[in-house]
């Protein structure tokens, strides 16, 4: 029989003798019931649970679980993230709302097993959801459940237990060099949004970080661009971006430099030409008023250019791809994966390298002929 050591020490913290490991416990009182809290490897482990669990309390945050139905738990959850951005907060709440909730939301938050996860999945599945949005949904549920487990919330996620939604790698089609060339030659000026997509395929920036670029952003002279913030998809909002990756600065050429200043020239023609109505926000591309570009009406330019420039052998693209032909063109001029990384404001490496793993072999093909060059018995 299991003995506990008397708390001697007026702490409130309990240790069980007959525990080989993590033997530290404690027990508060919550709505007029006993809660425990066990498996803490040393008594100031748990003495700090205690505490914690006791200003949660005291601030009304802390959540029995017996109460809370998931649905319930994951509002709680998402507006307490204060370390997000409003566009992941977004993302998580569009998910939960159109896919999560229906499934999994009723369900009380202590009984939610494995086995309603895979439901989930498969329900996902089952609506013929793209790979990545259902893997997307997954990750939404095993962020929430994570955190739970953290603040002793339930005992385990889970999430943790089914095996993980996967995506198919699919190659991102991309134009020859020459096309590119060609087309952005033939389409300049057939949109006021084109230069959203040549600064796209010129720099790697996402959609959302372009037409957040404000003039403040730019250094011409230098040939600069600091990445600062994104526009919220069709809200007109400005968001900073969160993360020290997200945030960059990216090396520009003569090339863009002057695509940016003759931009520049024309804000300031539709600024004078309106006036006071004009609406200055320092905005790159912006509607002919001054006021922030919508993520749509950018994709319908997009889209219209491309139905009347794109060569017939050549296959559609979507605006995002022009990011992955950015980053494919640096790659097959030899630039290192870690400034192709840098650029794209990717969090790691990795993610460079596995996006991007089937242009090395020709990578390796031309360093092999590089290194013949240099050391040749010939």
């Amino acid at each position: 029989m299991a003995r506990d050591k008397k708390d001697t020490t007026k702490d409130f913290i309990y240790e069980n003798e007959n525990a080989k490991v993590n033997p530290f416990w404690f027990q508060v009182m919550v709505h007029g019931k006993r809660v425990t809290k066990r498996g803490f490897r040393t008594r100031g482990e748990a003495k700090k649970a205690r505490a914690a669990l006791l200003t949660e309390l005291s601030k009304g945050d802390y959540i029995e679980p017996s109460r809370m139905t998931y649905g319930a738990y994951f509002k709680l959850w998402l507006d307490a993230r204060r370390n997000i951005s409003e566009s992941t907060r977004d993302m998580y709440w569009s998910y939960f709302r159109t896919h999560i909730d229906d499934e999994i939301g009723d369900i009380p938050l202590h009984r939610l097993s494995a086995l309603h996860i895979e439901s989930l999945v498969n329900s996902c599945r089952d609506k013929g959801l793209a790979d990545e949005t259902v893997k997307r949904v997954f990750s939404t549920v095993n962020a929430s459940l994570n955190a739970a487990e953290k603040k002793d919330i339930i005992s385990k996620n889970v999430a943790n237990k089914i095996e993980k939604p996967t995506v198919k790698r699919v190659e991102r089609p991309i134009w020859k060099t020459e096309t590119i060339q060609q087309f952005f030659k033939d389409s300049k000026g057939a949109s006021r949004y084109w230069v959203a997509a040549y600064i796209a395929v010129m720099t790697g920036m996402r959609q959302g970080e372009i037409l957040g670029l404000k003039w403040s952003d730019i250094d011409l002279k230098q040939g600069l661009i600091q990445v600062r913030r994104n526009l919220l998809k069709n809200k007109g909002k400005f968001d900073n971006l969160k993360t020290d990756k997200s945030r960059r600065v990216i090396a520009i050429s003569d090339q863009i430099i002057k695509v940016l200043e003759e931009q520049k020239n024309l804000n300031a023609i539709e600024k004078e030409q309106l006036g006071d109505e004009y609406q200055d926000n320092d905005i790159v591309v912006s509607s002919s008023k001054g006021t922030p570009a919508t993520a749509t009406k950018v994709i319908v330019a997009w889209n219209t250019m491309q139905k009347k420039y794109k060569p017939d052998d050549e296959p559609t693209i979507t605006f995002h791809d022009l990011r992955h032909t950015h980053a494919s063109l640096l790659l097959q001029q030899g630039v290192h994966p870690k400034v192709v990384s840098e650029r794209l404001g990717h969090s790691t490496i990795t993610i460079t390298l596995d996006t991007y793993s089937h242009l090395m072999p020709n990578m390796q093909a031309d360093a092999a002929r590089d290194l013949d060059k240099l050391i040749s018995m010939d």
